[in-house]
């Protein structure tokens, strides 16, 4: 079982690296010849059963998103299986497919669509709760998330939560909900609701007990640079503990004439329920699903009186839920998990308990001080930054919630789904003992509380675990040798930091993935320079899900200038949420609401060694639409970019004001009304760029304006296709790079060239 469960393993490291899953026949025939001489190939039975099972649920997958993609405006019908995001003007949820519609069959029943329901002016949207089944008519589009550094990766989510796709109500007088019966997490969450709401600490409440986040930007900021989002998220950590206090439960059931085997079955069984219906208040959450099947083996091998090492009972679990579940390789909380139960493995060996206080107080600081350091590299690998408070805050507020904070809410909140009320001044003691962890958040989220090593090799992080492992575990010559290891592999690490002091930094511009918005930074070491925000409409701000964790992401500590070209939502973005983080950076727009102070011609004309040139086309209006865009033109001596924001039939006199340029962010988002033949031919760009949205509704970039790109033989990046662009612009050539095609799992995107060169003008 060891052997097979090292080929689990090892095909799910080798799948993501990929180009091309192998077909499912093939796959089937070696399966089974290798069946035959087990005994010898158990490695290599269980590598082709992993490779089995992952091609054939990517097949069926692939197979339903076609079918039901293909039908675009559909009718369909289901049950409404998350907690619904309810806003004024929309709401949002996951719908998963049933055959509740007689006169049709559900193409991809089983599956579950990304459900977005916008109301019309004047219309007010139905109350949608948890468990109602509902028809609707829809259009629907394949899942595909923005793609930038430090950005969560959608596709491969949605493939780990089997959705298919992504859908949105076309009309409501069409929608008919069929079954109004909310589930027992909608009722528990609506009362939870009604009694305390009104609770500082609710958010974090809500989080540990339904499995919901409806944290605000600054809460979760803090979560982040603390290093508790484990802790405030149903995870494994949380299933565990619910699973621990039922078997202090033992005392009891002796009492109660009990005898063996029964007594122990009953208490297996009471505290895996349990486990189970914690799962089940989180909607099955793919953490919290994981832990519990974990669980469930821990019982089954404990019921069978099976006895095996952690190190068996590791490989084991992993490889079963692996096979079971073959789309965990993409999830980051997996291996994060696997190399957690395995540093958990390491540290059980190496200090085993011991009886009295002082041995299990020195026992915890060992294990948390060991779970820090041997998952560091994980960490680096996986999010490509440090948060530097989390030993020291997991030190002080992990013992406070795991012996009273999370028992004494999980108390509560059990009594309150048995029925009982429970006096508000419980409550009102729950608040105030979560208070140190509320000040604790918010201290953390307003410092600077997050490295970003963006630029680190993925081989350094890996190559820390060796000597982190030989300091760890070893004793005398060998911790010489691990710090002589250590050394050359954390230089850059250390360094990392110091980049932003160095005047020859490099210059880069980064074309955001916004979707059909429009935001660009300008950056040399910690420094910056904002074009735009993207767009900011009811709950979407690309202002605070992607321009901020990209600047955290960069390690942008210094922002100097944020330049608006004009009024429109998907430019203006959310200038409020910015400015909140980055207090000291100047608005430079025309947009008087915004920028009383500074007008677009009052950018400086030089930004650290950068000549800027703000153009405004037109006259001077206070509400900037299109045609009054403030372009901007880059000028590092080297190269020359221009930005021209949404103009339009203004482009002559931009280009009079320009001249030829190198780079080219076409003008509002590749529409067939800019980038005109003549001002191509004036500008004579080498490269052109393009923000827009995947399967936009405005057809952006235009087929005309791609036809006179091609005409002039000028290539084009299209942030849709290629998700983030980054040009460098040191060098005496510009280089870009695209992020989309560098991911993992090349089988999940499309393999394209991640570099190349564009030569500059002389």
């Amino acid at each position: 079982m060891e052997r097979f469960s090292f080929g689990v393993l090892a095909a799910a490291m080798l799948a993501l690296w990929l180009e091309q899953l192998p077909p499912v026949i093939p796959l089937a025939i070696l399966f089974c010849a290798a069946l035959l001489c087990w005994r010898h190939t158990a490695l290599y039975c269980g590598a082709l059963a992993y490779l089995l099972s992952l091609s054939l649920q990517f097949a069926w997958q692939m197979q339903s998103v076609q079918q039901i993609v293909a039908e675009h405006s559909t009718e369909v019908c289901g049950q409404v299986v998350s907690l619904p995001r309810q806003f004024v003007e929309s709401s949002r949820f996951i719908l998963q497919l049933s055959d509740d519609c007689a006169e049709k069959q559900q193409i991809g029943a089983g599956g579950r669509l990304e459900l977005r329901w916008y109301a019309n002016a004047g219309e007010i949207l139905p109350a949608i709760k948890a468990g109602q089944h509902w028809r609707l008519p829809v259009l629907i589009k394949p899942v595909r998330g923005l793609a930038n550094p430090g950005s969560p990766w959608r596709e491969a989510n949605a493939l780990v939560d089997g959705v298919l796709a992504v859908a949105t109500v076309s009309s409501a007088t069409g929608a008919r909900l069929l079954q109004d019966t909310p589930s027992v997490r909608q009722q528990l969450a609506d009362q939870f609701a009604d009694c305390c709401l009104q609770y500082a600490a609710y958010p974090l409440w809500l989080a540990l007990t339904i499995g919901e986040r409806p944290f605000s930007a600054e809460l979760w900021q803090g979560v982040q640079h603390a290093g508790l989002a484990h802790l405030l998220s149903i995870s494994g950590m949380h299933i565990a503990l619910l699973f621990a206090l039922c078997l202090m439960f033992k005392p009891l059931l002796a009492q109660l004439g009990l005898r063996e085997p029964w007594r122990s079955l009953s208490l297996w069984s009471l505290a895996l329920g349990a486990a189970w219906f914690y799962a089940a208040l989180a909607g099955f959450a793919v953490p919290t699903l994981r832990a519990v099947l974990t669980l469930s083996v821990v019982v089954l091998l404990r019921l069978l009186w099976h006895r095996a090492s952690i190190w068996q009972f590791s490989w084991l679990v992993s490889a079963c839920l692996l096979l079971l579940w073959p789309f965990l390789l993409l999830s980051f909380s997996f291996w994060l998990s696997a190399a957690a139960l395995a540093v958990l493995a390491l540290l059980e060996w190496q200090h085993p308990q011991q009886p009295g206080i002082p041995a299990l107080l020195r026992r915890f600081l060992l294990f948390q001080c060991g779970f820090s350091l041997l998952l560091l590299p994980i960490g680096l690998l996986l999010f490509q930054g440090i948060a530097p408070f989390a030993l020291w805050v997991n030190l002080l507020v992990l013992p406070l919630m795991t012996i009273l904070g999370i028992p004494l809410l999980l108390l509560l909140f059990g009594i309150m789904c048995l029925g009982f009320s429970v006096a508000p001044w419980c409550w009102q003691l729950l608040d105030a003992l979560y208070w140190p962890l509320l000040w604790l958040l918010d201290w953390a989220g307003q410092a600077d509380g997050w490295w970003s090593l963006p630029a680190l090799p993925w081989q350094n992080a890996l190559l820390l675990l060796p000597a982190l492992l030989l300091f760890w575990c070893c004793r005398g010559r060998w911790q010489l040798a691990a710090a002589a290891l250590w050394l050359p592999i954390s230089l850059p690490i250390l360094l990392s930091d110091t980049a932003h002091d160095v005047s020859d930094a490099p210059l880069q511009l980064h074309i955001l993935d916004v979707g059909q918005g429009s935001a660009a930074v300008l950056q040399q070491g910690d420094a910056a320079l904002v074009i735009d925000l993207g767009p900011a409409y009811g709950p979407v701000s690309a202002t605070r899900q992607v321009l901020l964790p990209f600047l955290r992401y960069q390690g942008i500590r210094q922002l100097d200038y944020v330049l608006i070209s004009h009024d429109d939502s998907d430019h203006s973005g959310d200038w409020p949420t910015l400015r909140a983080r980055y207090p000291s950076a100047q608005l430079v727009s025309d947009i008087r609401r915004l920028a009383p102070r500074f007008h677009c011609t009052d950018l400086p004309k030089q930004w650290r060694g950068v000549r800027l040139q703000a153009i405004r086309a037109g006259s001077y209006r206070p509400e900037p639409a299109n045609e009054d865009s403030c372009a901007l033109l880059l000028d590092t001596g080297h190269h020359r970019v221009l930005l021209p924001g949404d103009i339009g039939a203004r482009e002559d006199a931009l280009a009079a004001s320009t001249g030829p340029v190198d780079v080219l962010v076409l003008g509002h988002h590749g529409s067939k009304t800019a980038s005109s033949l003549r001002f191509l031919q004036a500008l004579q760009p080498k490269l052109a760029l393009v923000s827009s949205g995947y399967q936009n509704q405005f057809g952006h970039p235009a087929p005309e304006t791609r036809a006179r790109l091609s005409l002039l033989q000028i290539p084009l990046l299209n942030t849709a296709d290629s998700g983030y662009i980054r040009l460098d612009l040191s060098d005496t050539t510009v280089r870009y790079q695209l992020f989309r095609p560098r991911r993992f799992a090349r089988w999940l995107e499309n393999s394209v060239t991640d570099a190349e060169t564009v030569v500059a003008n002389e």
